[in-house]
């Protein structure tokens, strides 16, 4: 039997066998945000998306279509000025969604919900966590966990940033064909007020980069999902 598969692409038969051995959900959470000249627009959910496959792939489970709904975006950044290519939601509404779908997976039967925000805007990202520690509150017998990729890694690999090397080297590894690398300056040092990006220089990705950081996320996620799913057993 399969250990894992894309959700929405499951009869219910598929699903149901499953979740007798794996009742794990994974729900990548996105953006629709401009990300500079070389990046698609989608970016935070593409990769949040990827990761979950590929961490479903190691511990089993069912992985949700993304969701492309954020708050805090480079928009409304104090002091920059790219207002177009991003659909923006109030903070308000991240936290209704939030509650919806985690009330919705518990419903379905799901025992371990993961969330994987690849879009860390604030406070974003902390909404998320706020509603995944009501959950776990509210459902002790149960296993939530809410992160963003740079949360279990090292600073010196990935952290916090906005299409720079860490973003664009995850988004050239899992979508070469969708980075745009010859778009990028060449002779001027970039800077988030005049290019949209925060962070290491993104000239320097690579597929091997962004290689480098999938295999570390999941050395560090695959223990914890383990475990989680062995609580719950």
């Amino acid at each position: 039997m399969k250990n894992w598969a894309i959700y929405h692409e499951c009869t219910p038969d598929v699903i149901e066998s499953i979740m007798k051995v794996f009742p794990v959900a994974y729900l990548p959470w996105g953006a629709i945000e401009y990300h500079s000249y070389h990046n698609p627009i989608g970016l935070d959910g593409m990769k949040a998306y990827k990761l979950c496959c590929d961490l479903a792939n190691q511990c089993g489970g069912l992985v949700l279509p993304p969701v492309y709904q954020a708050a805090n975006l480079i928009k409304s950044y104090p002091g920059v000025h790219f207002k177009e290519h991003s659909l923006e939601f109030s903070e308000e509404l991240i936290r209704m969604t939030c509650q919806e779908y985690f009330q919705q997976l518990v419903e379905a039967k799901f025992k371990v919900i993961i969330c994987l925000s690849g879009h860390a805007g604030q406070p974003h990202l902390n909404i998320l966590k706020d509603v995944n520690q009501i959950f776990t509150d509210k459902y002790p017998f149960l296993r939530f966990w809410t992160l963003a990729e740079f949360d279990i890694l090292p600073d010196n690999l990935l952290t916090a940033n906005h299409s720079a090397l860490g973003e664009t080297s995850l988004q050239l590894h899992y979508y070469p064909n969708s980075v745009k690398m010859e778009a990028l300056p060449k002779d001027r040092i970039i800077s988030l007020e005049r290019d949209g990006i925060s962070g290491k220089d993104p000239r320097d990705s690579s597929p091997g980069w962004g290689k480098w950081i999938v295999d570390n996320f999941i050395d560090k996620a695959v223990p914890i999902v383990n475990k989680m799913i062995a609580d719950i057993q």
